[in-house]
């Protein structure tokens, strides 16, 4: 399932402490009566960037648009898939894939989704997403349907052995004919027909909240194997805010339902056994370069010596408290083929160091989101520094960020890897293949054609033992060119109140598994 993590914030609150301890509330306001409720109270950390899922950006995109956009197949438990939008499907082939739509399913206004409107919605899918090639690999796919049959095939040139994962990603989202015929209004939110998943949006107040409603029919929640037991909220009321102490004050006062928190606040529901909390890898951390031709970083040898001044253990506890994992590859763990252990990584050593880094300039940038305020980026480039090195680091929100990395402007930064396919593949995009300043998704600005050549490979490969083989190498050779320095995983912890459940699913949190226990 493409899982878009539940990273929530909550608005702090003076509501009675009680309330945590009942799980019970009336409609979305909240009572201490015992009364059942029929909604989930939570948060996102800013309005959604759009309800578009070819443009998804961001985890609120993710967490709204998963309620919103059936998916064909999700994520299950061990890296397996579950039905979704199709109740059947055929996947081992990387050239061939089938998908069997499910009867019953309608759109916002009642179209009934048949596999001609899913052909058409994986279409617009392929001509708009910059995700297209880590869905359906470097090939343009060919994509049938038969309404007889209830059959949707789709058949590559090249081989994908990802694409079955890859279809679990919330902007391979089902948009329906209505959304496809307003593409704006459907940007927008305001096409109540473009949805193929459980609920519509009710109200949006940007800036402030967004609520949804459950449809009364024509939709279809994961079938996992594992089934859930409680029933899917009516109502679910997103409140709009980002502190990390407010979600642990909202949660504990019962002001909110369901929420993540991450560092320092996950410590203060330790030994409170009436809250329900899991902690998860939300994502990894790496340093990147830029490799664009003339740029400093294509030397290797530089690259090195920025890894010989690291110690990951101290990242981890600038950047996290030291909640996180030191990591030894640019995956986290629970990404199928995932080698840890490795001894291709660059060892600490700041005398090696000093000797290449001694009155370089280094400009770098980074997200304010590495640690409060950018701390972990702080902490590297004061590394660099003792190594003798001059940093001009800039820290910048993430939006600001995002631009930037675009640009031939930096040296150095510290990416944080959000990987919703769960596959080695989803974290390599970031820096192989076609760059971004071409079209694709690759930040650092150098092909790293090997790792491209590897990951073919793999992607081609129908025994997944031998696809991890090629996996073991491909981080390998990442690490010991030092095309990225792993550091740690980012920490999460899914936090639920009495009488509701967020289950991680496959090593995250997704939205469309919340549930009020019965």
């Amino acid at each position: 399932m493409a899982r878009k993590q539940l990273a929530l914030a909550v608005l702090a609150a003076a509501s009675a402490a009680t309330l945590a301890l009942t799980g019970c509330t009336t409609g979305g306001g909240g009572s201490a009566s015992g009364d059942k409720t029929d909604t989930i109270r939570t948060v996102t950390v800013a309005d959604p960037n759009t309800f578009d899922p070819a443009d998804f950006s961001g985890v609120s995109a993710y967490q709204t648009g998963a309620l919103l956009y059936g998916t064909l197949v999700y994520q299950d438990q061990n890296n397996t898939l579950a039905p979704g939008i199709a109740s059947e499907f055929k996947v081992d082939d990387p050239k061939h894939q089938e998908y069997t739509i499910r009867d019953g399913l309608k759109c916002g206004d009642g179209t009934e989704i048949t596999p001609t409107v899913v052909k058409n919605s994986l279409e617009y899918f392929v001509k708009n997403s910059q995700q297209k090639e880590l869905v359906f690999g470097p090939s343009a796919p060919t994509i049938t349907a038969d309404d007889a049959s209830k059959k949707v095939t789709v058949d590559l040139d090249t081989g994908w052995a990802g694409t079955g994962r890859g279809l679990t990603m919330n902007e391979t989202g089902i948009i329906c004919p209505a959304g496809l015929e307003d593409p704006k209004g459907m940007a927008q939110g305001t096409v109540e027909g473009a949805f193929s998943g459980p609920y519509t949006i009710a109200e949006n107040k940007p800036g402030a909240s967004i609520s949804f409603t459950l449809r009364e029919d024509g939709y279809a929640f994961p079938e996992y194997k594992e089934k859930p037991d409680g029933e899917p909220a009516k109502k679910i009321n997103f409140a709009i805010n980002s502190d990390q102490n407010a979600i642990a004050n909202g949660l504990l006062t019962g002001t909110y339902d369901v929420s993540n928190v991450s560092g320092d606040a996950m410590d203060r529901f330790k030994g409170k056994d009436e809250f329900g909390s899991e902690k998860y890898m939300y994502t990894s951390l790496y340093l990147m370069f830029n490799e664009r031709k003339g740029n400093m970083m294509v030397d290797q040898s530089l690259r090195k010596a920025i890894a010989q001044a690291m110690n990951r253990t101290t990242f981890n506890q600038t950047a996290g408290g030291g909640q996180g994992k030191v990591l030894d590859s640019f995956a986290t763990e629970d990404v199928e083929c995932f080698a840890g252990g490795t001894d291709a990584i660059i060892k600490q050593d700041e005398a090696a160091a000093k000797k290449v880094l001694a009155g370089k300039t280094i400009r770098m940038i980074g997200t304010l989101g590495i640690g409060p305020n950018g701390a972990g980026n702080s902490y590297v480039a004061q590394a660099l520094e003792a190594a003798g090195a001059k940093v001009k680091l800039r820290n910048l929100d993430n939006t600001t960020w995002a631009t930037e990395t675009g640009k031939d402007t930096w040296d150095l930064t510290v990416m944080s890897s959000l990987n919703p396919s769960r596959t080695m593949a989803g974290g390599l995009n970031y820096f192989a293949g076609l760059p971004k300043d071409q079209g694709g998704r690759n930040l650092s600005g150098a092909e790293h054609k090997e790792l491209v050549d590897l990951n073919l490979k793999a992607m081609a490969e129908t025994d997944k033992d031998a696809r991890c083989g090629i996996y073991k190498q491909v981080q390998e050779v990442a690490n010991r060119e030092a095309y990225v320095v792993p550091m740690a995983a980012n920490m999460s912890q899914v936090t639920t109140r009495a009488g509701f459940a967020a289950p991680l699913v496959n090593g995250s949190a997704p939205t469309i598994a919340m549930y009020i226990k019965n």
